[in-house]
């Protein structure tokens, strides 16, 4: 005899067998993409490649000491002939650690050298006063060296070099001769110095 079934029974088994393939078809949609294409892998939130990724900051400016106020002097033993050139004078300012600076650029072994500060600049041999901008005055003195070629062919400026540097103001060549060079500079003020040597360069900071 067959088996008869109730209205009832007969909607529940249906909602039963919709279900079932509703889940079926949900499955495979969520374990198999679609055809081509491409899978990602998620980057972490510190990935250089994501947007949100913070910057890498730049490296802190180190700024070293070493600053005097009273004179120096350095002595260095140099065979001549041919005696140092100074072939070029070169100036800059460093405001992120608040100083100037002076670069000498030198052809041959660095000589010896001092730096004092002086009331008033006078220039060798002749004991003329000379008059730079500023207020205080620093001179350096290199022996043996020179601002001029074999031939007298000047390398270094002649007269005063005006600047327009926080400190550095001034400087000018006040002496060339007999294997001596002296130059002057001229300070917005009192200063602290600082004076080092480099591969075929001797500079002059001052800071303010």
């Amino acid at each position: 005899m067959d088996q008869q079934h109730s209205p009832l029974s007969t909607r529940i088994w249906m909602t039963v067998a919709v279900c079932a393939a509703a889940i079926t078809a949900a499955c495979s949609s969520t374990t198999t993409p679609p055809s081509g294409s491409t899978s990602h892998t998620t980057q972490p939130a510190t990935s250089p490649a994501s947007p949100s990724a913070p910057a890498t900051s730049a490296s802190p400016v180190v700024c070293t000491g070493g600053w005097k106020t009273g004179p120096t002097t350095v002595s260095h033993q140099v065979a001549v002939p041919p005696v140092p050139v100074i072939t070029a004078i070169r100036t800059a300012s460093h405001p992120e650690c608040r100083y100037d600076r002076l670069v000498l650029d030198i052809s041959g072994p660095t000589p010896g050298y001092s730096v004092r500060f002086v009331t008033q600049v006078v220039q060798d041999g002749s004991g003329k006063t000379l008059t730079l901008p500023g207020t205080r005055y620093l001179v350096i003195r290199l022996n043996p060296a020179q601002g001029h070629t074999d031939s007298g062919t000047p390398t270094v400026p002649g007269g005063v070099q005006a600047l327009s540097f926080p400190q550095l103001k001034a400087y000018e060549v006040a002496g060339d001769f007999e294997g001596v060079l002296t130059i002057a500079l001229g300070l917005n003020g009192p200063a602290r110095y600082r004076v080092g040597e480099l591969p075929g360069k001797l500079y002059l900071d001052l800071a303010w």
